[in-house]
């Protein structure tokens, strides 16, 4: 244990808080809460032996160690979640890419509210409902309501009370194709409008039963009282949420509003499946996988599903059913105000199971995906193999591309396929200094050369085949390289125009068909070298752009350059100053003052 970690463990006091776990860099790699912050903490350092490795693994790397005092164990859970979605320690178990996550936000705080997308959750007095996790989603569930309700979309304020006069037509096309009711003139008062947004807070908790009996009321008075254009609204308001819910899959009528909850883990995959039912009816099923999960037990994976997700909802039913009890239950239920069910038997039973297998298809199907990913691109390296006659796998490829503008700044770069992934510790770029002009073809000789030449080193992997990006002309010129050596590698090159495949000594190029995984392959490795020269070559431009003559004068850097270019205005005017005139510039010493104008009149000056 560090001397530093040791005395901070006496400090620590016996109160419930959070206690954060840092590594050497300074960086949290693991929150976790405590009722006795003393006792929890210690008994990470006090243990002979761990009941799980990644245990182990995470108390070797700590380095440093910090702690919060909470009021209670309740704002310690609280907190928890807080720094883990904050931070997202290494180790903790947290949803993957959760900030990605898209929400339906409703602007309680406005007077006439609207009703947006966003991603990020805020203490303002809006509603939030979400995540959705894909964003067809949210989109459709966005063009229903502004169908349904009319709602307005603009981002002007509206005050609560409107004076219409002078404000008639001035209303957006939204409201000249139906689409808005127009607030903005005054065309629908405040109360009638925070109505449809008490509705649509309704819609999306899922009870539209209740939305339906409402309209059905105010259709039924508005026909009484002869407002037959504002009756006729009502019931096609009344028909669209009918349609809507009528593709709703029913559920028992007894569950009320419940979410089922249902994890499936395997290895180092781990989906959560919640099954949304409200009015007895299933209205959505949503999935999210989490990260950091390996060898952690499912009731600690259940607890930090269920604060992450639940905490600062607005939607939280009043039961949430799920496979077996979670830890922390009790300040879970405190914290959410709803029971937490396991059910044993019957059609409850068979709704946890339901959302289970739902979980566990999805942890199959992103492990056969990633089965079927390797399995294409090993076959690549097969079917190239067979293509092009090669001897033995192209488990190696190494693959070149000539980069310059009008032979300036001339470049080449060299990367390296291994199995058909990209080796980066292998990749080369060369800045050509032998050839003058523009020359392709000596360009790529040079480059080739110059790769050939250190093969020898120790950590430069030979490949098994080399492929050129271009046609004829850039192939002849590596052969020329590659035959002055004593390397046997099958030499190759991709034409880009007709993506075809031409071998050295050979006229007639070899035609891969177009859908080939080999072609795929041979274009993803072409396009990557293709980048990567570039990039190397627009790096060199935008320095030759920034450099400056005093580049390379001994003890002027970055900042007295700029220091002394923002004072005189460019380089010959600090050409044209003296010593005394150079030494007023901040840190610019009469020895420093001297070497510039030495260096400068050196080069080709008064």
């Amino acid at each position: 244990m560090k001397p530093a970690i040791r005395e901070k463990l006496k400090l620590i006091p016996h109160n419930p808080g959070v206690y954060l776990m840092k590594n050497q860099k300074g960086t949290i790699i693991y929150v976790g809460k405590a009722k006795n912050l003393k006792k929890r903490v210690s008994s990470y350092f006090n243990r002979t032996s761990f009941d799980l490795p990644r245990t182990e693994l995470l108390v070797s790397r700590i380095a440093d160690l910090d702690y919060i005092v909470t009021r209670s164990e309740l704002d310690a859970l609280i907190l928890e979640d807080t720094l883990i979605k904050k931070h997202r320690p290494k180790f903790n178990v947290s949803l993957k890419d959760d900030k990605r996550y898209p929400y339906l936000k409703i602007t309680l705080k406005e007077p006439f509210p609207r009703v947006v997308v966003t991603r990020t959750i805020e203490r303002d007095g809006s509603k939030y409902f979400g995540p959705y996790t894909e964003a067809h989603s949210v989109r459709n569930t966005l063009y229903l309501l502004e169908k349904i309700f009319k709602l307005r979309t603009c981002s002007k304020f509206i005050p609560k009370e409107i004076n219409n006069a002078g404000n008639e037509g001035r209303a957006c096309l939204n409201f000249q194709i139906n689409k808005c009711d127009a607030p903005c003139i005054g065309n629908i008062s405040y109360g009638e409008y925070r109505k449809r947004i008490d509705q649509v807070i309704l819609f999306l908790k899922g009870k539209t039963d209740t939305i339906i009996s409402q309209l059905r009321s105010q259709m039924e008075r508005a026909s009484e009282s002869r407002q037959y254009e504002n009756a006729s609204k009502y019931r096609d308001q009344i028909l669209e949420i009918t349609h809507v819910t009528s593709k709703q899959i029913m559920s028992n009528q007894s569950l009320a509003d419940v979410d089922v909850i249902g994890i499936a883990q395997y290895e180092s995959e781990c989906c959560s499946v919640i099954l949304k039912i409200r009015d007895g009816k299933l209205i959505k099923k949503e999935h999210y996988f989490l990260e950091n999960t390996q060898q952690e037990k499912p009731a600690l994976i259940l607890s930090r599903f269920i604060t992450h997700y639940y905490n600062y909802r607005e939607d939280i039913p009043p039961i949430l059913m799920m496979q077996k009890e979670p830890e922390d239950n009790v300040l879970i239920q405190e914290l959410l105000k709803s029971k937490i069910h396991i059910p044993q038997r019957g059609d409850k039973k068979k709704l946890v199971d339901m959302a289970k297998h739902n979980a566990f298809l999805l942890v199959e199907e992103k492990k056969l995906a990633h089965i079927k990913s390797s399995q294409r691109t090993v076959f690549a390296v097969k079917e190239l193999k067979e293509k092009l006659h090669l001897a033995r796998l192209p488990r190696k490829i190494a693959a070149f591309d000539v980069s310059n503008l009008f032979g300036k700044e001339a470049v080449a770069s060299m990367v390296f396929f291994y199995n058909g992934k990209p080796k980066k510790n292998q990749y080369r770029r060369f800045k050509i200094k032998m050839v003058h002009g523009i020359d392709d073809y000596k360009m790529m000789n040079e480059a080739v050369t110059r790769y050939l030449s250190h093969l020898e080193e120790k950590d430069v992997e030979q490949p098994d085949l080399i492929i050129i990006d271009g046609g004829k002309g850039q192939l002849s010129a590596a052969k020329k390289a590659l035959d002055k050596t004593t390397y046997s590698i099958s030499l190759f090159s991709l034409a880009k125009r007709l993506e075809e495949v031409f071998e050295s000594g050979k006229k007639e190029p070899i035609i891969i068909p177009k859908t080939s995984y080999a072609l795929k392959l041979l274009q993803r490795i072409r396009d990557e070298a293709h980048r990567f020269a570039i990039t190397y070559h627009k790096n060199l431009r935008d320095k030759k752009t920034y450099y400056s003559e005093l580049d390379g004068i001994e003890g002027i850097g970055e900042k007295r350059k700029m220091l002394l270019l923002s004072y005189f205005g460019s380089v010959q005017k600090i050409r044209d100053a003296t010593v005394e005139e150079l030494s007023l510039v901040p840190g610019i010493s009469d020895k420093i003052a001297e070497l510039v104008l030495r260096s400068l009149n050196k080069n080709g000056a008064k």
